[in-house]
């Protein structure tokens, strides 16, 4: 082979890299080629002593990467080397494959530890703010005091013709005085009711013409009614009556300390029982609305549970449970015990965070681990492409 074309193919095979570059390395074949001549030798031996062009651009190209790696040293910049390294025989390119399935792996560890950090992340801040600051949960129905006073409300309001109206307040929160206390939600259920609503600690009559409570006290029963625009108050047991405050807007009021059971009959004929079972929350009961029946008892842990009757129909929220049964047909659903849907996604979370984060810091240290070892395997490489290099120009 002669020494143009020699230079020729060398060119060619190295076209990836910038002509500068290219132009320098043929310039320096040229000279070498050139000292080789003047001292004697043939051209042809000079030229089969280089060997073949197309392996020795490889070996160049491998060379002028790792320059410009050790110029910017970037992820990039070393894979490229690894590449030209990999194109200088099959052992290195059979020893690629793993390397390439490990950097797969490490990458899909990457993607998986920190979906799970950004997922509990997003799981933590969604219920934390719901657990620590009484935010809605997103996605979450919120049973107990909430759902019960939504039920009375609407059932309520049905029985004056007027429940969508009350419905939809009741599903506003325009009734709810203090929605961090299940005790409060519950006494807020009754105050859709016209005729008796919760101030505070107290609960507050207002009778319409027609209307009779009955109230059984710790000191006695009070009898009370609205007839013709004049309310008469009976009681019996020492200091029952001093239990009653009069408002200045023609109702009374009780402390709900103070009462055991509290009954209340409207002129229309709808009833309300409200009855106290010891826990931190009274129990409701209204029957006879739409033929039906609404009760809300509290269940001793500081939920409530809801049961919304209508002849064979009925459906009841106890302990966690859904029961449907329309005398043909009963459905019950359940959640595992002793977990409310928020605590088992909460739950998820708080395990998802710490699981991501010890992941991807294990990601980050076989990074740190693989780009040392590449380092040092790249160096090892090039030196010996180099050697190598120096050995046939000296020959």
């Amino acid at each position: 082979m002669k020494q143009d074309a020699f230079i020729q193919r060398l060119r060619q095979a190295l076209g990836s890299l910038p002509k500068r570059d290219v132009d320098e390395i043929a310039a320096d074949y040229r000279e070498y080629i050139g000292d080789a001549l003047s001292a004697g030798r043939a051209e042809e031996d000079v030229i089969a002593a280089l060997g073949d062009p197309e392996k020795l651009a490889r070996e160049l190209k491998a060379q002028a990467n790792f320059r410009q790696w050790e110029e910017r040293r970037s992820f990039g910049n070393l894979m490229r080397v690894v590449g030209s390294i990999a194109g200088l025989g099959l052992l290195h390119l059979i020893l690629l494959v793993p390397f390439l399935l490990y950097m797969l792996v490490l990458t899909t560890g990457y993607v998986f530890f920190g979906a799970l950090t950004v997922a509990g992340l997003v799981t933590l801040v969604a219920f934390g703010s719901h657990y620590v600051f009484g935010t809605p949960v997103p996605g979450v129905l919120p049973f107990g005091g909430g759902a019960a006073q939504v039920g009375a409300a609407g059932a309520a309001g049905t029985a004056d013709g007027k429940g969508a109206a009350a419905g939809k307040d009741a599903q506003g929160g325009k009734i709810a005085k203090d929605s961090k206390s299940a005790s409060a939600a519950a006494a807020d259920a009754l105050n859709d009711a016209k005729e008796l609503r919760v101030d505070g600690e107290r609960y507050v009559l207002d009778l319409h013409d027609g209307s009779r409570v009955s109230i059984v006290t710790r000191k006695g029963v009070i009898d009370a009614r609205k007839q013709d625009g004049k309310l008469s108050v009976d009681a019996t047991g020492d200091g029952a009556r001093a239990l009653l405050a009069t408002g200045s807007d023609g109702t009374f009021n009780i402390a709900r300390a103070d009462v055991i059971a509290l009954d209340l009959k409207s002129a229309s004929g709808d009833q309300m029982t409200v009855a106290n079972t010891g826990a931190s929350m009274p129990g409701v009961n209204v029957p006879g609305i739409a033929g039906g029946n609404v009760q809300m008892t509290p269940d001793g842990r500081g939920g409530m549970n809801l049961s919304v009757t209508n002849g064979e129909n009925a459906v009841s929220i106890v302990g966690g449970r859904i029961t449907v049964d329309n005398g043909k047909q009963h459905v019950s659903v359940a959640a595992p015990t002793g977990f409310a849907l928020g605590g088992i996604a909460f739950g998820y979370g708080l395990a998802m965070l710490p699981i991501g984060i010890v992941g991807l810091l294990v990601c980050i240290w076989l990074t740190r681990v693989t780009w040392r070892a590449l380092v040092r395997y790249v160096r090892r490489r090039i030196d010996a492409v180099s050697a190598k290099l120096e050995r046939e120009r000296v020959g």
